[in-house]
């Protein structure tokens, strides 16, 4: 991958990143909970996607996603242990919102998985600004 083109992937998972945080807020507001965490998720995992880009790395799965993150910014003290772990929490949160009809998510459940990702999401962007992306 070419310094331009990864530049280029980069900014479009910011951009997909930005555009499903104004899905999750729209569900939110909506009171559609199930469906903000589901749109939550992919908030954080289009950044943790950038993120990887930034060092020349991708998934191919969601858990992959979230090992990938761990092995190479928590273990170097990039990101917290806390903050990384929402990628793993909001990823399951998602599976259940979109495939358990048994999972029911409130207003305050919702609530926090939004806050998770946001949080999630300045970490992410913080190390993607400072590797000179944004």
């Amino acid at each position: 991958m070419t310094g331009e083109n990864k530049r280029h992937n980069i900014l479009q998972e910011i951009e997909r990143a930005h555009a499903t945080l104004a899905e999750a807020r729209v569900l939110y507001d909506s009171h559609l909970y199930a469906g903000a965490v589901s749109r939550a998720y992919y908030h954080a995992f289009h950044l943790a996607q950038a993120l990887l880009l930034t060092e020349g790395l991708e998934s191919k799965t969601h858990s992959g996603l979230a090992h990938l993150v761990s092995q190479h910014f928590v273990r170097t003290g990039r990101i917290s242990p806390k903050v990384a772990r929402y990628l793993g929490e909001l990823e399951a949160e998602r599976t259940a919102a979109d495939y358990d009809a048994a999972a029911v998510y409130d207003e305050e459940i919702a609530r926090e998985k939004l806050e998770r990702a946001v949080q999630f999401g300045e970490a992410a962007a913080a190390i993607i600004r400072a590797a000179g992306y944004l």
